[in-house]
């Protein structure tokens, strides 16, 4: 369905108070005044308050239904993102990205794909803050990370205290206590991209989520349970 047509299904109360929305913004300070550039930003973050198009939207449905280049829509996304987000909300998205990585059986390489521009660029800041460069060649959504790369973010996303009370309930499960977080943290990927051969799509992201995310979200109860029998040696 086209970007236009999804109009028809939105209700009108809500039609109104967008466009009166968009109408003021762009009146002020004074009719015309508003750049064609912010104005293309401001139309397209009240088409995703419509839900027209999605937060967190395919590039290419951006470009196939504005008619807009991928840098276009790129940079549409950017900055809608941009005025929208805090670094609290890119953290919270960076989490659950870090949960679902793609496993690369050359090099040790795990890979996040990543939608969202200013994210990405939010990712490659804490990596280069905390030494490490990524690699973005093969393409613009997909971020290349060495294993000791994602391990050290994948960490520094969890607040001490809660790393602390993860490991301990880790090494309860069978974990062994003197690798530490990271060492630990390593193990459990390795037996991921093990385990994960075979498997694709949904069944492939649910399958890695449900170990990483109780680690990266702090939730304990759900580590005592996923992890019961994980570090048993067949």
């Amino acid at each position: 369905m086209m970007f236009v047509d999804r109009i028809d299904g939105i209700d009108a109360k809500e039609v109104k108070r967008v466009f009166k929305e968009l109408i003021t913004a762009y009146m002020n300070p004074a009719y015309g005044s508003m750049s064609k550039r912010d104005f293309d930003i401001l139309l397209f973050m009240k088409l995703q308050d419509l839900k027209i198009i999605e937060k967190d939207p395919d590039l290419y449905d951006i470009v196939s239904n504005l008619k807009v280049t991928r840098a276009k829509a790129r940079n549409l996304l950017y900055e809608a993102k941009m005025r929208n987000s805090s670094e609290e909300m890119l953290n919270k998205e960076l989490r659950e990205l870090l949960s679902t990585p793609i496993f690369f059986k050359e090099n040790d390489k795990i890979a996040i794909e990543i939608s969202n521009p200013l994210l990405s660029d939010h990712l490659r800041w804490k990596l280069k803050r905390l030494g490490y460069i990524t690699d973005g060649s093969f393409s613009a959504e997909l971020i290349k990370l060495s294993e000791e790369a994602y391990i050290t973010i994948f960490e520094d996303m969890i607040p001490n205290e809660s790393r602390k009370k993860i490991t301990e309930a880790l090494v309860k499960c069978g974990a062994r206590e003197e690798l530490g977080f990271k060492g630990i943290l390593s193990s459990i990927l390795k037996k991921l991209s093990g385990r994960i051969v075979g498997r694709a799509g949904d069944e492939l992201v649910d399958g890695i989520f449900k170990y990483l995310d109780p680690l990266i979200s702090g939730k304990l109860k759900e580590i005592s349970s996923v992890y019961k029998d994980f570090f048993v040696e067949p």
